[in-house]
Order: C-alpha cells, then sequence, then structure tokens
C-alpha cells in the first residue's frame, strides 16, 4: 500500500479546513459555552465574607477542584468527536469524505484532544482570574462591610504551578515525576476511552460511553472484591483486602498498579478507536 495513501498532509490540511469551514459556528458556540460556564462554575464556589466561614480561603486546593469539576466539560467535549457517525446518512457521507480512515482518526483527534486541551487551559486561565477580580470586588467583612486590602490574600491568585501541589496540611507536598505524569495519564485515558468507545455506539454516543466507563470502572472494582474472598476468606462484605505496602523506592504497590494502567490504556484506547473506524468503512 503506497503510504501517500495512508496519510497525505495536504490531504489531511484540506481535511482539517474542510471540518473547521463545516463546524466553526458549533465550535465558536462551544468555546463561548466553555467559557461562561467555567466562570459561573468557579465564580459561585468562591467565598464571600458575608455567607462563609472567615478561616474560608481560595487556596490552591480549591483551585484544583475548580480545575477538576470543569475538566467534565473537555471530556464532553472529547466524547462528542465524530459526530457523523450518529445516523446513516451522515455515515455515509463521512466515509465517502476522500481521506484516509487514519486522516479521519486523526483529524477529529487533533481538534478534539490537542485543540480542546489547548483551549480549555486557555479558557480556564482566564475564568479563574476574571472570577477572582468579581469575587474580591464583592468580598465583604462579618460586618457586611466591604473587605479591605487583606482580601487580596485571602482569595489567592491562580497559577497553573498550583495543580503540582499534592497536599497542603499539615505542610505542602509536590507530586512527585511518576505521581504527576500518572495523574495526567489517567485523565488524559478517561478522555481517550470517551473518545475513541463513542464510535461503537450509533445513538446517544457520549451517554452511553459514559455509562460504559462507569459501569468499567463499578466491574473493576466487583473483580478486586472477588478476589479479596478467594485468597482473604477473612474478608466480609463488600470489601478489598488492605494488600497495601511500600516498595524501595518510595511508591506503594497501588500506586505502581494504578499508574501503570494509566501509562498504558491509552496505547490500547486509541488503535481501537482508530481499527473500529476503519471497519465501519468495511
Amino acid at each position: 500500500m503506497s503510504s501517500n495513501n495512508f496519510f497525505s498532509f495536504s490531504r489531511f490540511y484540506l481535511l482539517l479546513r474542510n471540518d473547521i469551514l463545516l463546524n466553526h459556528k458549533k465550535y465558536l458556540l462551544t468555546i463561548v459555552g466553555a467559557f461562561v460556564l467555567g466562570f459561573v462554575i468557579i465564580y459561585m464556589q468562591m467565598p464571600n465574607y458575608s455567607e462563609s466561614n472567615p478561616s474560608y480561603k481560595c487556596d490552591a486546593s480549591r483551585y484544583v477542584t475548580f480545575f477538576t469539576m470543569c475538566l467534565l466539560g473537555l471530556g464532553a467535549f472529547v466524547g462528542s468527536a465524530f459526530s457523523e457517525l450518529s445516523n446513516k446518512v451522515n455515515v455515509s457521507n463521512y466515509l465517502l469524505v476522500p481521506a484516509s480512515i487514519f486522516e479521519k482518526f486523526l483529524s477529529q483527534f487533533v481538534i478534539r484532544a490537542i485543540a480542546g486541551i489547548v483551549l480549555f487551559l486557555c479558557i480556564f486561565w482566564v475564568d479563574a482570574h476574571l472570577a477572582r477580580i468579581a469575587a474580591l470586588s464583592h468580598l465583604k467583612n462579618i460586618n457586611g462591610q466591604l473587605a479591605g486590602p487583606e482580601k487580596y490574600a485571602f482569595i489567592e491568585k491562580f497559577h497553573y504551578s498550583m495543580l503540582l501541589i499534592k497536599t497542603t496540611y499539615p505542610v505542602i507536598t509536590y507530586w512527585r515525576l511518576f505521581e504527576g505524569i500518572g495523574l495526567i495519564m489517567t485523565f488524559f485515558s478517561a478522555g481517550m476511552f470517551l473518545f475513541s468507545v463513542k464510535i461503537f455506539f450509533r445513538k446517544l454516543g457520549l451517554i452511553n460511553t459514559a455509562v460504559s466507563l462507569v459501569a468499567g470502572i463499578y466491574l473493576l472494582v466487583v473483580l478486586m472484591v472477588c478476589f479479596s474472598h478467594l485468597f482473604y476468606p477473612e474478608i466480609v462484605g463488600f470489601r478489598t483486602a488492605d494488600t497495601n505496602y511500600l516498595l524501595p523506592n518510595g511508591y506503594s504497590n497501588n500506586e505502581i498498579f494504578q499508574n501503570s494502567i494509566a501509562y498504558i490504556a491509552p496505547l490500547f484506547l486509541l488503535p481501537l478507536g482508530y481499527f473500529k473506524l476503519k471497519e465501519k468503512q468495511l
């Protein structure tokens, strides 16, 4: 098979350009919606002296919570790829587009995953700063009066280095390299599951994929419970055996297991989606 039949940069560029021209309004509405929704989520969770405990501060741990909540929106965008596969007419037209299956799969990955992540990081940064400015302008003391200069320490300014913090109590600790990359790969793997497995469903693809993800996690938990009862008869009820132990490198065996899954999962999920899309053309 000629390599040009598999991938051509000029053909791939035209495919991307065609997709953006056809769906630019939908993408713009998605960006605007993400900007507004992200601002509302962050602003509504920020403290107000007149309604909150004075000891409550918007610090790194709170921003990590905001970031995790907003990641659900990014997951929905990534999982909305291949919308043309939702009905038979669109499937036929999509598969007849003069481009290889690899180019079609890669174009959706570039738009939904790569561009989506970059835009998400930009939008969240802007939303976090705008929400802070808006919250500070209305921040009040317990007596109902507007807070003074001390309010700037009450709501910290967001920066992405906050995401490197693992815990803040009793002392600040940071994610180690293997843990940090494993955490990133966990979110990436979840996104790639939504991206690839969605191709298997013709109707309500995103919903069915999300349900299958939750079902898969639950099935894994049930499997671990069954193994616990098999090898540790003293276990009672829906519980797993406590087999966690520390390795010489400072990581626990559970951390190694969980992060290994996160590292390996995309290597299977992306080819799975590609071959399923290829199967539809055949």
